[in-house]
């Protein structure tokens, strides 16, 4: 059965239509048979955990007790998360709270002797909340349970002893739902029960349970005593219109994924999730049931990965009112708290902030409301579930309030300030922000790299949701503030270091600098860095744009029409950092303008190809099916010492000569490979005519620093200068060395024919340099190492060629120029001919001294073993690559891109329409070039217009393969 199958059979599942009334071609799938649909939607009920009184699985399954039991059943086998949502039907019923549920699981895990990383993510995180058995804990527990005989015990009841024996839970908020559990006469019966906890429990039986009460309304040690003990559970109310949001991720194991349906809708509610969009929105946005939503939502609170924002305040707005009777007598009016004063307690001992309302528009009310409380010498709060009266005095609680919503206050003028939530509504209509696109490689070099405990929670954050939100980029700057590169000693953990000062610099500059609006879109300023002066001088229109950093991972999880629609709702404009790895497929977006690879397919070999064949530069290169078998080494390559091999699905790498062919013959086997000339042979000795000296790096000339620089890159849009359209200047640098090593250089020219050999092999090299030099300049240009350098290299000819073929002048990024350096040998034929003559006469002026005599003849027996050869130092630079967006590499091109983006005015709107119409028609040519090689990649590519830059164009991630050899030699492309 394929995928859109089952699909189709799940869509008529969640709609509950019986067999008599499904169509008949679904009926074919099943093979006409009943049977198999009862088995399928019994299989996917158990698996998706729908409920038996509101599913289709109840006219197949009578009994509602053992079908629930087989859910717990198969949930504990596969080490799924406990099934909250169906949570008020698993404990009135069959009595398993979350405590027994994971019991039952760490016994059989730890039975089976399984790894702790087997636990799924989300599953170690909940035990953790629950039996606060981590990683440590974990072994530890394994540790002993070895330590332990068994012989006359069974290995579970082993464990078990070592386990907790009552629920942990204690991160418990005032706003959840109390619900009464399974009844426990043996637990309830005087005497066993304090008064408060027996009070607790009568009044949630009062209620039958159904609706519960908020937990916020007892005693908070009564609660989690009870909770503990399994006589009542919890539920996390989430409604349509409450907003979530998402601070960074504490405590997060990440262990594995499971890949279950619920797992992957909580990935996919991650990425999407901010706290301006309601649930009923995001809902929508993601055309998922918004039940679904509403259940991963409550187990983000649970879970305390988020945050409800919208709550009812714990500490009333206004405790005290003082009033005047007409006979002048004041009146004191008490307020009574809806809450018990123990929560209030817990929060000012754990020194947390206690919830307030959002801030608004009505930021001055609030404001009044905490003066009068501050004026107040006492207040009285009263509890609505005891009665009692608790006189608090005013320096603690009005002090935890004007704290806690001083802090909010704060919190909102900097988001004010930073186009954070506050502003995210203008005219009703949600401001959207500047996306910025990353990949793996950053998390991986914040986590890996030591640079600071504060940053781990960040990266765990960015590389397990996949978003990185306005609201929490100013603690994620000052983390990275803290970072100082001069500590580090290492290369390894300085370059770590350099790149986080990078993306810091990035963050800062993208953050609350532009205004992109319908109607205008200007910068907000050229050259200044400070957001504060930006936000003070900025008087153009539009609102500021926040910045979110988005995982292409992530993002790229979700299907294409739902990718669609958040990028969409949520973004102006999108950017990509630079170069993504080959390994994760970019952010592809029509609307909105992406600043990064506007189709996967430029991020693959293939515009590596195209860039070469439209230059007509580049070096030499050969594209390799998959399946192909190299049996000897490509000719082009003879000269080279290293090769750069570029798989279809991986970083390119450098390969030894030597290594080339077990190397790329194991990589053919399962993708296609572009094959690159990297690095030539630098001869440092005589090698014989006939042969080339060896490729070991150990024979190559070590050479300073500045010659050792191999590529450089260049910013893009270049800068408007009068650059030559023709050939640089051509140099020729002469080397000349001699075999027996008994010559020396002469640099003065003798013309006397009586000298000795030394003058004679000066005056033959000369002549070889004056016959050989135009004809190598013909046909190679020729580029002194002096003339273009890494201060000047941005003015090469090449670079606004290509600028000039891809309209780069729109768009931002940098250019990878390679460094071509190579020796050719002169013409051979001249050698010899020039040395015959030159023995002839050193023979006929000779004949008076004999030692002169014995040595020129020696000279003409040998003359075919020992003659100088000449070579010629040829330098060429040549288009690697371009690369779309930001780079984070290199902390001075870094700077040079972001100056470039104001220079420029690059994320105006007008540019915007503009960058849009160039990627498209880039990635129009560059589709008509790969249909040029291979089958079409899409049937109709001749009929898509180009002018439509808001339709996206048929890029799949599946990048189509070469089914023929491709060679680009000397500049010319051969099929």
């Amino acid at each position: 059965m394929d995928q859109s199958s089952e699909k189709e059979l799940e869509k008529y599942i969640n709609n509950r239509v019986q067999w008599d009334s499904l169509p008949s071609h679904a009926k074919s799938i099943l093979d006409q048979s009943h049977i198999k649909y009862k088995q399928y939607c019994l299989k996917y009920s158990i698996k998706h955990q729908l409920r038996w009184d509101t599913s289709l699985i109840s006219s197949f399954v009578t009994d509602e007790r053992l079908y629930y039991q087989e859910i717990v059943r198969l949930s504990v086998a596969n080490l799924v998360l406990y099934p909250y949502h169906i949570q008020d039907k698993l404990v009135p019923m069959l009595n398993v709270t979350p405590f027994k549920y994971y019991l039952i699981m760490m016994i059989e895990t730890m039975t089976n002797s399984k790894s702790y990383d087997e636990i799924p993510n989300f599953t170690a995180v909940d035990c953790i909340r629950v039996l606060e058995i981590g990683r440590n804990q974990f072994i530890d527990l394994m540790n002993k349970f070895r330590s332990k005989g068994f012989v006359f015990k069974k290995k579970k009841d082993v464990i078990r002893g070592l386990l907790p024996t009552k629920s942990l839970e204690k991160n418990i908020e005032y706003w959840w739902i109390l619900r009464y559990g399974y009844p426990n006469q043996e637990e309830e019966k005087q005497g066993s029960l304090p008064a408060s906890e027996l009070e607790v429990l009568d009044d949630l039986k009062r209620s039958n349970g159904i609706n519960g009460k908020q937990a916020g309304i007892y005693c908070r040690e009564s609660v989690v005593s009870l909770i503990s003990k399994g006589l009542v559970y919890i539920d996390v109310p989430i409604q349509n219109q409450d907003t979530i949001s998402v601070p960074p991720l504490e405590g997060f194991v990440m262990n594995r994924v499971l890949g279950d349906y619920f797992e992957n809708l909580l990935y996919k509610i991650f990425v999407s999730i901010d706290e301006r969009t309601t649930i009923q929105k995001l809902s929508e946005v993601l055309q998922i049931n918004v039940e679904l939503v509403k259940q991963a939502c409550s187990l983000y609170c649970r879970l305390g990965f988020a945050k409800k924002k919208n709550l009812e305040p714990l500490l009333p707005t206004q405790q005290q009112t003082i009033t005047t009777t007409p006979e002048g007598d004041t009146i004191t009016n008490t307020h009574i708290s809806k809450w018990h004063h123990s929560w209030i307690k817990y929060y000012q001992e754990n020194e947390t902030i206690i919830p307030q309302p959002i801030l608004n528009n009505n930021n001055n009310n609030n404001n009044n409301n905490n003066n009068n409380i501050e004026n107040t010498s006492s207040t009285n709060i009263t509890s609505s579930s005891t009665g009692s009266t608790i006189t608090t005095s005013t320096l603690s609680v009005a002090s935890a309030i004007n704290t806690s919503s001083s802090t909010l206050e704060n919190d909102n003028i900097v988001e004010n300030n930073n186009g954070g939530a506050d502003e995210s509504f203008n005219n009703g209509e949600e401001q959207k922000r500047i996306g910025f696109v990353f990949d793996s490689s950053i998390t991986a070099f914040l986590m890996m790299g030591n640079l600071g405990y504060g940053l781990k929670n960040h990266a765990v954050t960015m590389f397990e949701r996949g978003k990185l939100s306005n609201e929490v980029l100013a603690d994620f700057l000052q983390e990275l503030d803290k970072i100082d590169v001069d500590e580090f000693v290492d290369s390894e953990a300085k370059l770590y270091a350099t790149n986080a000062i990078s993306l810091r610099d990035t963050i800062r500059h993208l953050k609350n600098r532009y205004r992109i609006d319908n109607n205008n879109s200007n910068n907000n300023d050229d050259n200044n860095n400070n957001n504060n002066n930006d936000n003070n001088n900025n008087s153009s229109s539009g609102n500021l744009q926040g910045l979110d950093l988005i995982s292409c991972e992530r993002m790229n999880q979700l299907d294409e029409t739902t990718r669609i629609r958040v990028l969409k709702k949520n973004y102006s404009v999108l950017i990509s950092m630079a170069p993504l790895s080959i390994d994760n497929c970019p952010v592809i977006s029509s609307v909105p303008p992406n600043f990064g690879p506007a189709v996967y397919e430029i991020h693959s070999f293939w515009f590596r190809i195209y860039l070469y064949s439209v230059i007509g530069k580049g070096p030499n290169s050969i594209l390799l099916p998959k399946g192909t078998r190299l049996k000897r080494i490509p000719t082009i390559f003879k000269d080279c010492e290293k090769i750069l091999v570029c798989p279809i699905d991986h970083d390119p790498s450098t390969v030894n000569l030597s290594q080339l062919l077990p190397s790329v013959n194991e990589t053919l086997l399962s993708s296609p490979v572009l094959l690159s000339a990297y690095t030539f042979i630098k001869y440092d000795t005589q090698p014989k005519l006939s042969k080339l000296m060896s490729h070991s790096r150990s024979n190559s000339i070590v050479s300073s620093s500045k010659d050792n620089q191999l590529l450089f890159h260049i910013p893009f849009p270049l800068d408007d200068l009068s650059a030559d359209n023709g050939s640089p200047t051509k140099y020729t640098n002469i080397l000349t060395t001699n075999v027996n090593n008994n010559n020396n250089n002469n640099n003065n020219n003798n013309n006397n024919n009586n000298n000795n050999n030394n003058n004679n092999n000066n005056n033959n090299n000369n002549n070889i340099n004056n016959n050989n030099s135009n004809n190598i300049s013909a046909t190679t240009t020729i580029i002194s190492e002096d003339q273009y350098n890494s201060d000047n290299i941005h003015t090469h000819p090449i670079l606004y060629k290509i600028q000039s073929a891809f309209n780069l002048k729109n768009s931002f990024g940098y250019i990878t120029l390679l460094k071509k350096e190579t020796h050719i040998l002169l013409n051979n034929n001249n050698i010899n001919k020039n040395n015959n003559n030159n023995n002839n006469n050193n023979n006929n002026n000779n004949n008076n001294n004999n030692n002169n005599n014995n040595n020129n003849n020696n000279n003409n027996n040998n003359n075919n073993n020992f003659v100088v050869a000449t070579y010629q130092k040829v330098i060429e630079y040549l288009p690697l690559n371009v690369y779309y967006g930001i780079p984070i590499f290199d902390d001075k091109l870094n700077k040079e891109v972001c100056e470039k983006i104001d220079k420029f005015n690059l994320l105006s709107k007008e540019n915007l329409n503009r960058h849009s119409m160039d990627s498209r028609n880039l990635s129009l040519n560059l589709f008509n070039f790969i249909s040029s090689t291979c089958p079409p990649i899409h049937p109709d590519l001749d009929s898509i217009d180009a002018t439509k830059i808001n339709s996206n164009l048929p890029s799949v991630q599946n990048i189509p393969f070469p089914t023929q050899i491709i060679t680009f030699v000397n500049g010319s492309l051969d099929l």
